[in-house]
């Protein structure tokens, strides 16, 4: 059984203790139009008996799940906080870094290396990173799926979207922290840059 589940017992009207009933109807038309035929009825059979509360099937699995509904858009909205806040992080650590090592990209290209050459060596050391990152992150996620489990409503925690987008994601700001500043270093003229470093 579902750990979700609630077990049901069904108890005959006459040997329940409560004072009221629930009455499912079935229609074929719009549920709510049938609510003053139901009245008609209840009150021909007894006109003091009242009814109340008269809610579609749709609203009371709406009520009934509304608890884990808003704890999975919480939890979605802090996720992409957090998404947000990886791929900042991400993009400055990554882009500092490569900023750092303009220096050694001015000298590999006063030694004759190409522009693709050193552009291909400074992103494919940031990728690496990234993917290490991503791999470790992606055993964490599978490792908490038990935990998800019970906090997610209408995704399951083995999303496969989820896991393919985010990594995704990431890789790009990977991929653009390490190109764009590798790109400006490789048009600086490394004669120039040499000579401003040594006055």
């Amino acid at each position: 059984m579902d750990e979700g589940l609630t077990p049901q017992v069904y108890v005959p009207l006459a040997q329940s203790p409560f004072s009221s009933i629930t009455i499912v109807v079935r229609t074929a038309t719009e549920p709510m139009s049938v609510v003053s035929t139901m009245r008609e009825k209840v009150a021909a059979l007894d006109k003091d008996v009242p009814i109340f509360a008269v809610k579609t099937l749709d609203e009371y699995l709406g009520e009934s799940v509304a608890q884990a509904r808003f704890n999975s858009r919480l939890l979605g909205i802090f996720a992409t906080f957090a998404l947000i806040l990886a791929v900042i992080g991400i993009y400055g650590v990554i882009s500092y870094s490569v900023t750092q090592g303009t220096h050694e990209i001015g000298v590999r290209l006063a030694l004759g290396a190409g522009v693709r050459a050193v552009l291909q060596l400074v992103v494919g050391q940031g990728l690496r990173l990234a993917l290490v990152g991503i791999a470790i992150g992606l055993a964490g996620a599978f490792l908490l799926t038990r935990v998800l489990r019970t906090m997610l409503f209408g995704v399951r925690p083995t999303d496969l979207v989820t896991f393919l987008s985010v990594p995704l994601i990431l890789s790009g700001a990977t991929l653009l922290a390490s190109y764009i500043p590798a790109r400006r270093a490789t048009k600086v003229d490394p004669i120039a840059r040499s000579r401003k470093r040594s006055s």
